[in-house]
């Protein structure tokens, strides 16, 4: 679940960087000082995005487990698995790669990188700080107040936190260079980019497997030095003699570690050739830009972090939906243990319909009474897992050894099915039997259908036509629904096709510009139970 989290979050950002550099293109915005604004921005909301995603809205909402079950078919009913294929099936065989994780083995890969990156961010951070302290203070009067130190360590100036370090040669350095070097430095300390590129180098080792974190954190880097030198250009007006600082500078650098120099080898050549072009210094941020910033990149923000193209999940939901997929190994148990477990048992969304347990030889079986039966296998004495889907089963004995019931665990969900009487289950079954045999729709369902139709068009759904337990998950998925249903156009005709074997009606409608076949349950009084469709078959 976390590995899914950051990866989307990742993707998030990276869509969001993406907005960002297009509008930043669009308005023409040439201007350091506003474009670093907007890229630490920008790294605020990648940091938090995790947290973003569960606050902000999102355009598709999230599913309610009804609306799940009333617009997809069952996975059982979906699963190839009737007595007669079953018939023919062979002895279990298990994957001998079953007892692999993969995602647990994924995941302990991620956090093997991170610690390491984070461990060298932490290591780096420790050694500059060492530096710094270790750094003699100067008190002359040209540093007017600010903590500058000079460091026997080091070969060209730098800032570490809000500290300047000088190198012990910035004696022989002239009043001019020495007022370019301080302007730099000041510049990078009033802003805090030695706390800007720690957060960004931070992000880049979270999210080390997104290229976008790595682009940012060297984006704001040479932003950082690029309004650096804007500041440093104020007080040195010949932009010539700049240059030369900057080339002299990086020659040095190149025997320092990577990102402590004031000029870095790899970025010198555009800053000099920015500072040659000339032309007037640009405008430094005030509050309205910033207001325009945060107007502008606050909604940018929350969009990306709510659009999604799938259904948001709660995250209970989705630890459970991630543990319910996990690959499972079965255990060898006597198939006579089977026998407690047969029975009927009541469904917690259609008490008509209980599930099947039963036994088949040395096999167990399962299934929706009127579905095909799934087999199940034991992964402890009394937890059972299917091998066609992500299903299991945990059957619940009480103090006395008799079995109560069972909770399934399916789709993220626990769904508790109580123990029913045998007699229950089988007359159940058998007026199921009675009512496929007779092949006629329920009182209603056609209108009912044909309503409900109506309603997915007009995106209003009537909740006295529904079920009361049903009405939120219907609404909840209306959208979703209606991208699929609306491009088919008007309805033209209804046909009743037949009773399926799990007891619904089943209507073939044809559209304008296409065939769909409707799944529809009703109550005695004309209300939808259960509803689904899918391609006409």
């Amino acid at each position: 679940m976390m590995l899914t989290l950051l990866l989307e979050a990742a993707v998030r950002s990276a869509v969001l960087m993406g907005v960002a550099g297009l509008g930043l293109r669009l308005l023409r915005i040439d201007n350091p000082f506003t474009r670093m604004a907007v890229w630490v921005g920008v790294l605020g909301c990648a940091l938090v995005m995790p947290l973003l995603m569960r606050l902000a809205p999102a355009d598709a909402m999230m599913v309610p487990m009804d609306g799940i079950r009333l617009w997809l078919r069952p996975a059982v009913e979906l699963v190839e698995t009737g007595p007669a294929a079953m018939a023919g099936a062979g002895p279990v065989e298990i994957d001998r790669l079953a007892w692999v994780d993969w995602r647990s083995l994924g995941f302990s890969l991620y956090l093997a990188i991170t610690g390491a990156m984070l461990l060298r961010l932490a290591a780096g951070t420790l050694v500059s700080l060492r530096l710094r302290n270790a750094a003699m203070p100067l008190s002359a009067l040209w540093t007017d107040g600010r903590d500058v130190r000079v460091s026997d360590r080091i070969a060209v100036p730098l800032t570490i936190a809000g500290t300047i370090l000088l190198p012990p040669d910035h004696g022989r350095w002239t009043d001019a260079k020495r007022r370019a070097v301080l302007a730099h430095e000041t510049s990078h300390v009033e802003r805090g980019d030695f706390y800007t590129l720690l957060l960004a180098t931070f992000h880049r080792a979270v999210f080390w497997f997104s290229p976008a974190a790595w682009w940012l954190n060297n984006h704001l880097a040479e932003l950082a030095e690029a309004n650096s030198d804007t500041d440093a250009l104020a007080q040195m007006e010949d932009r010539l003699n700049y240059a030369e600082i900057l080339v002299e500078m990086a020659a040095k650098a190149s025997r320092l570690p990577a990102g402590l120099a004031m000029a870095r080898p790899a970025t010198v050549a555009a800053r000099v050739d920015r500072i040659l072009q000339g032309g007037a210094l640009p405008l430094r941020m005030n509050v309205r830009r910033w207001a325009l910033v945060v107007a502008l990149l606050a909604p940018a923000a929350m969009a990306t972090a709510g659009t999604t193209g799938v259904d948001k999940v709660d995250p209970l939901v989705a630890e459970r939906m991630a543990e319910q997929q996990k690959p499972r190994q079965a255990i060898t148990l006597d198939p006579a243990a089977y026998d407690r477990f047969v029975g009927y048992y009541e469904m917690p969304f259609a008490s008509n319909r209980p599930l099947k347990v039963h036994r088949d030889g040395s096999r167990l079986l399962a299934n929706v009474i009127g579905q095909n039966p799934v087999e199940l296998l034991p992964e402890s004495p009394t937890k059972f897992f299917a091998r066609e889907l992500p299903m299991q089963g945990s059957f619940q004995i009480d103090a006395a050894g008799t079995v109560t019931g069972v909770v399934l665990h399916q789709n993220g969900h626990e769904l508790p099915a109580p123990r029913i009487d045998e007699a229950t289950g089988k007359a159940l079954e058998q007026a199921l039997a009675e009512r496929v045999k007779s092949n006629k729709p329920l009182p209603g369902s056609e209108a009912a259908l044909r309503a409900h139709i109506a309603q997915i068009k007009a995106g209003k759904i009537d909740r006295d036509s529904i079920l009361a337990d049903r009405a939120d998950g219907v609404i909840a998925v209306l959208p979703k629904i209606q991208k699929e249903m609306l491009p088919l156009g008007e309805l033209k005709n209804l046909e009743f096709r037949r009773v399926d074997g799990g007891g619904m009606d089943v209507y073939r409608a044809t559209y304008e510009k296409g065939v769909r076949d409707w799944w529809v349950l009703v109550t005695p009084d004309g209300k939808l139970d259960s509803m689904w469709f899918g391609p006409a078959a």
